[in-house]
């Protein structure tokens, strides 16, 4: 048997897709505006250029902002990247991760984290687990962390997912950034709170190449511990079980997001075309969704929680807080938890954020 399992993935990009930074870009600081596009500053060299322009210089010491000292029409030098469109009613844009030459990459931690929650979601299904068979944390955020390693394995070392290892996706040219505006729908606020992100654009594919540590299930791989990583979990990360599971998730998903969006008056073709690339019966492939606008249902066990008796106690528990308006003070009916979807306005369609479809390198 090889010590290592080699594998190429090309991940392609069905829907507007933001992994951020945390850094919020600004207006007339980070960046100008200009004929319908985004005009990303270079700070140094900019620092550059205004020190020896002594009047500039000292409107700048002043609190004036870069932006307004150049205008909307900089230096070409002075100007990092371009990006198509504007954003609305916010003069804030939320970054995107990139690499040093400002190319978008797909970061290997977001799609390991996305498999992770498949694989939990299908391991609660096989063994047909509960909320009265397993003990949640105390900490909301961290609820779920003694079912993982319950699933997965109780400290790192004993992690299946450690067997598996991916790289950082190639990166993608800069042409295929884009700005996007987002807004959080319900039905009763369809027009949301304005944002605003730097997004990689539908049709963008990246390569990821990464391999499985086979070492992790053999007998030299455990000595130190009797049942270290069993062999039998070894058929976790088969392609077609985790094809299977992400592809059976990934419908769940969809219909109760389709549910959501009629039921709040929006138009139901972005997901429609979703259901439609999964019913293609000669693709090896499968839909993720990652990044930034998954929500509750794709970072959890999402449906296979709600369907679950106890879930209304859990939901209603006043240290978890779920659904509740700090605005309002009010909580959500369990019934339409959760009450709202983070949707990118893009081509005159409202689209949901962040889903992309994995298929192996050699598959056309």
């Amino acid at each position: 048997m090889p010590l290592k399992t080699r594998f190429r993935l090309a991940v392609q990009v069905l829907t507007p897709l933001h992994i951020g930074t945390g850094h919020t870009l600004r207006q007339d600081f980070d960046y100008v505006l200009r004929d319908g596009c985004v005009l990303r500053l270079h700070e140094e060299r900019f620092l550059e250029w205004i020190s020896a322009r002594g009047e500039d210089f000292a409107r700048l010491t002043q609190g004036v902002p870069p932006g307004q000292i150049l205008g909307s029409n900089p230096e070409p030098h002075l100007v990092r990247y371009a990006l198509p469109g504007t954003p609305m009613n916010t003069q804030e844009i939320r970054e995107c991760v990139k690499d040093a030459f400002d190319r978008p990459y797909l970061p290997a931690s977001s799609l390991k984290g996305a498999l992770r929650t498949v694989l939990l979601w299908q391991a609660w299904r096989e063994a047909n687990l509960s909320l009265n068979r397993v003990r949640l944390g105390d900490k909301p955020r961290f609820a779920a962390k003694e079912l993982e390693k319950d699933v997965f394995g109780r400290t790192p070392h004993e992690d299946l997912l450690k067997a598996l290892r991916l790289a950082d996706s190639r990166p993608a040219d800069k042409d295929r950034l884009i700005v996007v505006n987002v807004r959080c729908v319900s039905r009763a606020a369809r027009e949301g709170i304005p944002l605003a992100l730097e997004a990689v654009t539908p049709e963008t594919t990246f390569l990821v190449e990464g391999h499985v540590d086979e070492t992790a299930f053999q007998p030299w791989g455990n000595w130190s511990k009797k049942g270290f990583l069993p062999a039998e979990k070894r058929t976790w990360l088969d392609w077609e079980r985790l094809a299977w599971a992400a592809r059976e998730r990934a419908r769940e998903r969809i219909h109760r997001d389709m549910a959501w969006a009629q039921h709040a008056g929006i138009d139901l073709a972005p997901w429609k075309k979703l259901l439609e690339q999964m019913s293609k019966p000669s693709l090896k492939g499968f839909p993720l969704q990652i990044g930034y606008g998954t929500g509750w249902l794709g970072t959890t066990l999402g449906a296979a929680l709600l369907a679950d008796p106890k879930f209304a106690e859990v939901y209603r528990s006043p240290k978890n807080r779920m659904g509740f308006n700090p605005r309002t003070h009010r909580q959500t009916p369990l019934e339409r938890f959760p009450v709202s979807r983070r949707l990118a306005r893009l081509n005159q369609t409202n689209q949901p954020l962040g889903w992309v479809w994995v298929v192996p390198k050699e598959e056309p």
